[in-house]
């Protein structure tokens, strides 16, 4: 088909399953103007091969078009489809002509580590400002093509005379917008050939336009296998094989991650006889590791770490240059290079290994298939988990950029995140809030001041939000809140406005705890490959007075827990010996109870037996009932009575059946609560006797967790509950982890007294953040240095868990948190087994 086109195109429709399509003809797809972005078009598609579960392929043509919300465009084939789309895009015939600008690259790169060839560029009016900041670029600038060809041979000679282009073998010509991909245009000449140089030079010379640039590119001879295979004796003689002369042709895929960081996903090498041209398509594709072990060199693996260095670097100077151009100058509003290629060479200079960048291309055909993957292709995934994470990542900004979410309160200033990433995703935020000013008000469209604090009176709360939004005019496609108090009012007016999400049963279920218990302890055995959800429950008693805690203490036995019913946070939880001190305690609530330490719920105080075993989070996401992720962590020992967080794992570093039976439980108590469509935080306990339930928070996890969970799996959470509010699927599942996160969680008296005895205690944590080596936050926003809370979080991220441990130990004791009060080791030590 001479029009044939190649597009992978990720297909999105609300409250339907997103799904990857691809478009073999321009026929299939239809451009038309946006409805929400002037001058911009919407790509439908009228036809396309479908890809189902097991390996299944159709032709599908669709009675109703489906809205693409990414175009991965193959740009070497036929006319474009991809300009000035009102979707995001992998590039654009703009982008991708700049990625393949050999001397831009040299521009860009130049500085920066990465090594390069020694060029010649003969430049024909160049852009203002072009000049080159590295030495391995000769640069001539001429105005008019006449004198370039004068000039010519005498800068050609003086290039060739260079001591680096000595030790080359061979000199690439050719222009320098001719790109990587391509042959044409180009020509490579042995390095003594001066005049055949000069002439496949002067050649091009018709050919340049303003702005360009004829390239000349030093070649040098690849590395050489150091040991030859041998072959055993046999019985009858056989030839000796001539010996040839091979080049070792190094290809790396990096891909940009949905955080905007470039990552290698791919590096393969290919062997040719050494007179092949540069740019031959690749032959058999093989693992560069191997490659160099067969060849007996030694350390592969510092190399390949140089590599990839090398090739990061290279797409990160791409993506910082294009986010200075203007979206002319890019092709589109939303056009993005998120995927390309970088190429090596591997030669040796002065006795040692050398590698030179060879071009960088568009990476327009995806990843390549190697026979590897036919053998492991469970392996492959792990190549493409990020490609595929970055396009869902942005297909999903695309969909949830027209859509309006309401937000039930706004939290402490820990929260401001949720309000920062839902303006980035050009979500128009509806905000209520008791507060008259609260940071979140420049980042949302709409600021509502009401006072909801008193939760006895949610339903009447409920029912004057609801009058205040039809008061102005406002419609909201989502109802969420991420505020633990908020959850039953949040269901309330979700209710009254129709609006999906989990009922008001089942989040008041969720929400209190001894109901929760009482409820899944009423569940037998419901699926048969799972257990009984009662298996889960925890005994739990709550009582209105003390002639009530007096006979459910009697019957109940100690050691024990008391809590508040609606409590949240670990808040008024403590460990309680015997009656005596069950009692003390609280007679000491019920003191405070005036003060509303439990945000406004007519809550009595709970029993609730204690557990022995490792405590444990999950934080899932389910959709119609289905789960569709769920990232298992681990807490250290808690600081007793009270129960105050000391140290977090992610991830957990258990075994994956253990993992596996946690979530499990956490999944079956969140479905048999009711919960069925959010993100849910739950807290269980790892006994003798399998996973036990604390408690479900029917609301997205706090604190660090959302900020881990982006780090550590390369998934944004917040979209996730932004999605499943507006009842639009996400595409989201549990990668492989990226590597370990541990911290270490501060109570405010020790952090106060480590502020006293560390002079510039602030100043040395923020030189331990600014150097990668911690991230720290503030979990709360009390000063109280009496609170029985932990104020000051320190974490560290590392590829290895024991260097992350590591680093943590040695930041607290250079902050004198690390003390006999808070002895540090004790509270990691479970996580180094």
């Amino acid at each position: 088909m001479a029009n044939e086109m190649h597009l992978l195109e990720y297909a999105f429709e609300e409250e339907e399953e997103g799904r990857m399509m691809l478009c073999l003809c321009p026929s299939w797809v239809s451009r038309f103007p946006s409805k929400t972005l002037p001058g911009q078009f919407s790509l439908l598609i009228l036809k396309a091969v479908t890809f189902e579960a097991g390996g299944y392929t159709y032709l599908d043509t669709f009675s109703s078009p489906c809205r693409v919300t990414y175009l991965l465009e193959d740009g070497s084939v036929g006319s474009s489809m991809g300009e000035w789309l009102d979707c995001p895009t992998c590039g654009s015939p703009q982008l991708n002509t700049l990625t393949e600008d050999v001397l831009l690259n040299y521009q860009l790169l130049g500085g920066k580590g990465v090594p390069l060839p020694p060029m010649l560029a003969l430049a024909y009016r160049p852009p203002v400002g072009l000049v080159s900041p590295h030495p391995s670029l000769m640069f001539h600038s001429i105005q008019e093509k006449q004198d370039l060809q004068e000039s010519m041979e005498k800068v050609i000679h003086a290039f060739l005379k260079q001591p680096e282009v000595q030790g080359s073998d061979k000199v690439l010509v050719q222009l320098s917008t001719s790109g990587w991909g391509s042959q044409e245009s180009t020509a490579v000449l042995n390095r003594e050939d001066r005049e055949g140089l000069l002439s496949a030079a002067a050649a091009l010379v018709p050919q340049i336009r303003s702005g360009e640039s004829i390239l000349l590119t030093a070649c040098y001879s690849s590395i050489q296998p150091l040991q030859e295979c041998r072959v055993r004796e046999t019985l009858f003689r056989e030839p000796t094989v001539l010996k040839k002369k091979f080049f070792l042709h190094i290809s790396t895929t990096v891909c940009r991650t949905a955080a905007d960081h470039p990552q290698v996903i791919q590096m393969l090498c290919w062997v040719d006889i050494g007179d092949t041209h540069p740019r031959a398509d690749p032959s058999k594709l093989q693992s560069l590791e191997e490659t160099l072990r067969d060849w007996g060199l030694s350390q592969p693996d510092d190399m390949i770490s140089l590599l990839e260095k090398w090739a990061k670097t290279a797409l990160q100077a791409i993506m910082d240059h294009e986010s200075e151009l203007v979206d002319t100058e890019k092709g589109g509003l939303h056009a993005r290079t998120d995927l390309i290629g970088v190429e090596f060479s591997l030669g040796e200079m002065d006795g040692e290994l050398q590698p030179l960048l060879l071009g960088i291309k568009s990476v327009s055909k995806g990843v390549f298939s190697t026979p590897k993957g036919l053998l492991h292709p469970q392996q492959s995934n792990s190549s493409l988990e990020p490609l595929l994470q970055t396009i869902c990542q942005r297909s999903h900004c695309s969909v949830m950029a027209v859509k309006s979410l309401l937000f039930i309160g706004a939290g402490e200033s820990k929260k401001l995140g949720v309000f920062v990433n839902a303006k980035q995703y050009g979500i128009k935020s509806i905000l209520v809030c008791y507060q008259d000013h609260h940071p979140a008000y420049k980042y949302v469209s709409e600021y509502l001041v009401y006072n909801y604090m008193d939760h006895t009176q949610d339903e009447v709360h409920a029912e004057k939000i609801v009058a205040m939004l039809e008061k102005k005019g406002l419609e909201a496609d989502g109802c969420l809140t991420f505020i633990c108090q908020n959850t039953i009012l949040c269901a309330l007016v979700r209710a009254k406005l129709g609006l999906p999400g989990d009922t008001v049963e089942a989040i008041s279920i969720a929400k209190r705890k001894t109901h929760t218990q009482r409820h899944l302890a009423t569940l037998d055995q419901d699926w048969c490959h799972l257990p009984a959800p009662r298996q889960y429950a925890v005994r739990s008693e709550h009582f209105e007075d003390l002639a009530g805690l007096k006979s459910t203490a009697e019957t109940f036995g100690f050691p024990a827990v008391v809590k508040q019913e609606y409590g949240d946070g670990s808040s008024s939880v403590k460990l309680v010996e015997n009656a005596k001190q069950c009692e003390e305690y609280v007679q000491e609530m019920m003191a405070l109870k005036s003060m509303d330490p439990n945000a406004g719920f007519a809550s009595s105080p709970m029993v609730m037996e204690y557990l022995g075993g490792d405590k444990y989070v999950v934080d899932l996401a389910i959709f119609k009932g289905r789960l569709l992720l769920a990232f298992l962590s681990r807490c250290g020992p808690s600081i007793l009575p009270y129960f105050i967080s000391s140290s977090h794992l992610m991830p957990s570093g258990i075994s994956q059946e253990k993992e596996a039976q946690m979530v499990a439980a956490a999944y079956q108590s969140c479905l048999h609560c009711g919960l069925e469509n959010g993100v849910y935080n739950v807290d269980l306990k790892l006994t003798e006797c399998g996973p036990k339930l604390i408690e479900i928070n029917p609301r997205t996890g706090g604190n660090f967790l959302p900020a881990w969970i982006n780090e550590v799996y390369g998934v944004d959470i917040y979209i996730v509950a932004f999605m499943i509010a507006c009842n639009i699927q996400p595409q989201v599942w549990t990668p492989k982890p990226r590597g370990y996160f541990v911290c270490i969680s501060c109570p405010i008296k020790q952090h106060y007294r480590a502020k006293e005895k560390t002079p510039g205690f602030d100043v040395i944590l923020k030189g331990l953040t600014d150097k990668g080596l911690v991230k720290s936050s503030m979990i709360t926003d009390v000063v109280d240095d009496t609170a029985l809370v932990a104020t000051l979080s320190i974490a560290s991220f590392s590829t290895r868990k024991e260097d992350a441990i590591s680093k943590i130990i040695s930041a607290s004791q250079m902050l004198s948190i690390d003390s006999e009060e808070y002895p540090v080791k004790c509270f990691l030590e479970p996580f180094m087994v």
